[in-house]
């Protein structure tokens, strides 16, 4: 039985479920997120809470409990020469929630808040992690460069035009 989710923009007041959804990320999927658990965890409530007023952070809740069961972001550039890109970042939905149809959800309201602001969305993608590089390339963003001494293991840069 597919999970019925509530998408939804995250505000200030989400700040503690952010953090811990993000966390756990970190913490199950160690391969797929270029930080770990210690590099966040020091990161205080009010500074998450900036983030999510500053960002475009996408929510995804299971109809049935309210539990946060997913999450994804946009962080635009800051100055002149990259206002017109922005950055998904922190895609991840919990394991026992995937093929639910709630990754879909979170990344239509990603690109639809993109598509008005920006006219490039890129993303990093483990090189090695087919199921979300399929994902991806599903919702239109193509591999543009290969990155193998940035980090302990490969990574695909992956963009899209709007």
């Amino acid at each position: 039985m597919r999970t019925r989710a509530i998408c939804r923009r995250l505000n200030a007041s989400d700040a503690d479920l952010f953090q811990a959804l993000r966390l756990e990320s970190f913490r199950l999927e160690p391969r797929a997120f270029r930080f770990a658990p210690a590099d966040e965890a020091h990161i205080a409530t009010d500074a998450v809470a900036a983030r999510l007023t500053r960002d475009f952070v996408i929510g995804a809740f299971n109809a049935d409990d309210s539990q946060m069961i997913g999450v994804g972001g946009l962080a635009w550039g800051g100055g002149v020469k990259t206002r017109h890109k922005a950055l998904l970042y922190g895609m991840y939905v919990r394991a026992t929630h995937r093929r639910s149809g709630a990754a879909d959800e979170i990344m239509k309201r990603l690109i639809n808040e993109a598509k008005q602001n920006v006219e490039i969305l890129t993303l990093t993608v483990v090189s090695t992690n087919l199921r979300a590089l399929r994902f991806y390339e599903r919702w239109g963003f193509r591999v543009y460069a290969l990155k193998s001494a940035q980090r302990r293991f490969a990574k695909a840069i992956i963009s899209t035009k709007r």
